[in-house]
């Protein structure tokens, strides 16, 4: 099963068009959609109506977002005209939008879909590719969090402020690290390395029941739940990675065996059918292979070839 698609759908009504004189312009409100401000623009170009959908993202930081669109123009009859493209935003781009200066015949338009001197426009969006975009915190765990925490720990300089008692129930790593601790600061601050304090609030945000896990994220938040020994953490992830992910039934099962995760190993191997899918797992050393799925894709191609 393949990870579910960033998809959105921006419509807007555009009014008084028939007032926009050459080169006129009109915007849509901006919206956010994944954490990213968009917008749609129209243009009197040359006795057309252009239609072109924009990215807002500041260009402070490097950044890219590879997009597959439909823009439709739309009428109340029923009646749509529309065109599609795949585009990759960037930072770098100097408009960060893409569209057509001559969607449609200015004439076309009026005659076709300009109802009461407005014009309905819809952008269908798949978000295919992300990087560069900071996703917003689910939860917070700053100092606005003091007066209700116990704990305090850093990472990267930066302090989450939990509570020890909920902390040592979901984790038996912090669970035997404070036991260890409590006698020694009233209200101990304590230090993580090799982590980074981003994973980290993902990490904390899947423990105190947000969701914060996705395509992007999963291999960040497994690899700290598995370190933090965190069952709850772990099974969320199992979970989306046999639901959700659309990593390969290799990465699977690499992943299933290096965290142990059993339903996850059971579920790629039900998927297994077919000499092409035994082949695709075995692409890589038989030796780092968990033995239990040799063994099960030694039966599997045996029945296979029978």
């Amino acid at each position: 099963m393949t990870a579910p698609a960033k998809k959105f759908v921006m419509r807007h009504d555009f009014t008084n068009i028939s007032s926009l004189k050459e080169d006129g312009v009109q915007y849509s409100p901006t919206e956010e959609h994944f954490n990213v401000p968009w917008y749609i623009r129209v243009i009197k170009n040359n006795g057309h109506l252009g239609i072109h959908f924009s990215c807002n993202q500041p260009k402070t930081t490097t950044w890219s977002i590879s997009t597959k669109a439909q823009i439709m123009l739309i009428s109340v009859t029923g009646k749509s005209t529309s065109r599609t493209f795949e585009y990759k935003y960037a930072n770098e781009d100097e408009f960060s939008g893409w569209g057509w200066n001559t969607f449609i015949n200015w004439e076309n338009m009026e005659m076709d879909y300009m109802i009461d001197d407005h014009i309905t426009i819809e952008c269908h969006v798949e978000i295919f590719g992300m990087s560069g975009i900071k996703k917003k915190k689910l939860k917070n765990f700053d100092a606005t969090m003091e007066e209700f925490s116990d704990l305090v720990i850093i990472v990267e300089n930066e302090k989450f402020y939990v509570s020890k008692l909920f902390l040592a129930d979901q984790s038996s790593y912090f669970k035997s690290l404070l036991t260890r601790k409590q006698e020694e600061f009233e209200k101990p601050e304590i230090t993580l390395d090799g982590c980074k304090s981003e994973d980290f609030q993902y990490f904390l945000e899947l423990i105190y029941g947000e969701s914060p896990i996705d395509g992007e994220t999963i291999d960040k938040i497994v690899q700290l739940a598995d370190k933090y020994q965190a069952p709850t953490a772990i099974r969320k992830c199992e979970n989306f990675l046999i639901n959700n992910s659309g990593k390969t039934l290799k990465v699977k099962l690499q992943m299933a065996k290096k965290y142990k995760l059993e339903n996850l190993k059971m579920s790629c191997l039900s998927k297994i059918n077919t000499v092409e899918d035994i082949r695709s797992v075995l692409s890589y050393t038989t030796s780092e292979m968990d033995p239990s799925v040799v063994g099960a894709l030694l039966q599997k191609s045996l029945l296979l070839l029978s």
